[in-house]
């Protein structure tokens, strides 16, 4: 009996010390993605495309903007992306990049073709995979380009921002999990739709505003979708209240449950322009008041095409005793 308890000791050991191993030895793989042919170009309609997107449409202040000045974003105002904002979620503690052209703290070193692979691809300038939170592999050339140029022309904002700290968890994760970088699921468009289409609707809720990023049920260990797209979530923490969690709407056109199914186009449109009205709400409704109605028509009459999914996800949101 005591040497067949030494002999289950020994391999456990073994056992754990091979994975101690594997997962030390994938913390900081490299991998080969293209360089997009993308050069950032001082066109102003270009540059203006780029804000939009940047500003309006996919709302990229929320996590990269100052979070010393929260106030004045959440008030409308245009605030440095110098980064720095915490995620404090269950594999560690997570930072968002300074992405204003610093040339020590900022992307500013980078070339445009390794800024446009972070965003498609998903690799970093050094070739390691990047956290999958910005799903921007969607983006068409022209607003690839266009985003890029955006950036190019902002003023530098020297920033440090600390390094992500994975802890046990988030290097099991990284090491399987995370282990590759996310690019785009098909071939991105060259140009991207316009007015007020399905089509349109469908780019700007896959891969611009990225609805169903939010809307949908998560693992928040893996970041894994868990639950329908588009159809509801119980599990978006919030960053400044711990005891607070929202639920992002089911935005299917269930008639019990779907949201979209209480609004006609035109209030879809008049809800946008009212902007926020619950206080905390981590749906960007100032910039997103600020998009054309050509684009949240587009929105809605793509939603529309969706499957109806009942999932009933409660109130707007729910604090913990």
């Amino acid at each position: 009996m005591m040497k067949l308890l030494k002999g289950i000791g020994v391999a456990l050991v073994l056992v754990v010390a091979g994975l101690a191993v594997y997962i030390a030895t994938r913390q900081n793989l490299k991998f080969d993605r293209p360089l997009p042919a993308v050069a950032a170009s001082a066109d102003s309609a270009v540059i203006a495309r780029g804000r939009y997107v940047v500003r309006v449409v996919a709302g990229c202040y929320v996590c990269h903007g100052d979070p010393k000045q929260a106030e004045p974003s959440a008030a409308g105002e245009e605030v440095p992306l110098s980064g720095g904002f915490e995620f404090k979620i269950p594999p560690g503690q997570f930072y968002a990049r300074n992405i204003t052209p610093d040339p020590e703290t900022g992307i500013g070193r980078f070339s445009d073709g390794e800024i446009a692979r972070a965003l498609r691809f998903g690799v970093g300038h050094d070739g390691r995979a990047l956290l999958p939170f910005m799903e921007m592999q969607g983006l068409s050339d022209a607003d690839l380009t266009a985003v890029v140029s955006y950036l190019r022309s902002q003023p530098p904002v020297r920033n440090v921002v600390p390094n992500h700290r994975f802890n046990l968890l988030g290097r099991i994760v990284k090491a399987t999990a995370l282990a590759n970088p996310v690019g785009p699921k098909g071939t991105p468009l060259q140009v991207n739709p316009q007015g007020a289409t399905v089509e349109n609707g469908r780019y700007l809720a896959e891969s611009v505003a990225n609805c169903w990023a939010c809307h949908t049920e998560r693992n928040m260990m893996t970041g894994a979708l868990t639950g329908p797209r588009f159809a509801g979530s119980t599990s978006w923490a919030d960053e400044k209240n711990p005891k607070r969690t929202w639920h992002p709407a089911n935005l299917t056109n269930d008639p019990t449950t779907g949201r979209l199914a209480k609004f006609s186009e035109d209030e879809f449109v008049a809800r946008f322009r009212a902007g926020p009205v619950l206080e905390g709400t981590p749906m960007p409704w100032q910039s997103f008041r600020n998009m054309s109605d050509d684009d949240i028509r587009a929105i809605y009459r793509y939603l529309s095409t969706l499957p109806p999914v009942a999932n009933d996800v409660g109130p707007p949101y729910a604090d913990k005793p």
